[in-house]
């Protein structure tokens, strides 16, 4: 009996290596061809869409970089014109339908004779972390859905006529609030949760058409997504707006020491950029692209493995890892109204 379970647990390890020997070794062959493919890339302005957009066109793949403001796409064209391959700016709001489709036709009109648009990258998107629920209003909740969530189903909507002429790619950068929700991130968790449930349904969807999709799950990196002062102005945002009730409630101490927190985000993020810039070339580039890729090392040993946890040491673990979040005062919002109302 005892020879048995050593034999099984043996051999159960053995296929667990020749399975991660045999991926690794196919998820080298690269895709053929790449100078007649193109790419979309969405927030290309700043971060991991810039520096991919950059890096496709260092291999010589031509890039349409979906950018918010002029003056990233100035910029984008200046460092890239003397690369293989071209970066050609796009306009994109992605929380504007006219934006993308006109967008998708921009791009369809620009692809050179032979050339197809070989993948859509949805990267664009928009940290937002403003505080506890009770401060969140619902338009917050409704502009992270729209930027993180509905913004990458517009791409996927105009650009998938262009996507099955090629059989190509559909890239999207989820996070692991996709597969953790901790506090005081509702709204962003919400958006993530529901590009999760969007691309393993039309993972699905799209197979038999040819188009292959993943998803990029990064843990913290310390991009321009979490500047200081821009974390700072999301609690702002709300605090100021917030009734006098809400504010007693939760006290000036403990927005204070949100707001610290909100701006020490950065400080344990990770500089490597490169494992998320690497992950999406090859989503792109890749015969054998894998349709989840971990990027970041909390991503891959803390959060990850904390989805298969019971929910109690879930809890007790983000407690551990973000700090305290109870309520300094003794009264909340809710309990503050039914006192008001009784009086």
């Amino acid at each position: 009996m005892l020879l048995g379970i050593i034999l099984l647990v043996f051999y159960l390890i053995l296929v667990f290596l020749l399975y991660y020997a045999a991926r690794y070794i196919w998820e080298l062959i690269p895709v053929s061809d790449l100078a007649s493919k193109a790419v979309f890339i969405s927030g290309a302005d700043s971060g991991f869409g810039r520096l991919l957009a950059l890096k496709c066109a260092k291999n010589g793949i031509t890039v349409f970089a979906g950018c918010y403001s002029e003056n990233s796409e100035e910029s984008l064209i200046a460092e890239s014109k003397d690369l293989p391959g071209k970066v050609l700016p796009i306009p994109l709001d992605i929380t504007s339908d006219e934006s993308v489709k006109n967008a998708a036709n921009l791009v369809k009109s620009k692809l050179r004779p032979g050339q197809t648009l070989w993948a859509l990258v949805n990267n664009a998107g928009h940290f937002t972390s403003y505080g506890p629920d009770a401060w969140t209003p619902i338009d917050k909740y409704k502009f992270s859905l729209d930027v993180n969530a509905f913004g990458h189903v517009r791409c996927v909507h105009a650009f998938l006529p262009l996507l099955k002429q090629s059989k190509g790619r559909i890239v999207t950068a989820s996070s692991i609030a996709g597969r953790v929700a901790l506090p005081c991130v509702a709204p962003y968790a919400m958006a993530k949760f529901a590009v999760e449930a969007y691309m393993d349904a039309i993972r699905q969807e799209l197979k038999p058409y040819g188009i292959t999709c993943c998803m990029l799950e990064p843990g913290a990196f310390n991009t321009p997504f979490i500047e200081k002062q821009k974390m700072k102005n999301l609690v702002y945002s709300v605090w100021d707006k917030l009734d006098d009730d809400v504010k007693e409630a939760y006290g000036e101490d403990y927005k204070n020491d949100f707001v610290k927190r909100n701006e020490s985000l950065g400080v344990n993020a990770s500089e490597r950029f490169d494992f998320v810039v690497d992950s999406y070339y090859h989503a792109i580039t890749a015969r054998f692209p894998r349709y989840r890729y971990r990027c970041g090392w909390d991503s891959l040993l803390i959060y990850i493995p904390m989805t298969y946890l019971p929910t109690e040491l879930q809890d007790r673990l983000a407690a551990w890892l973000i700090g305290d979040t109870d309520l300094p005062a003794e009264l909340t919002k809710g309990d503050l109204i039914e006192k008001a109302k009784v009086q």
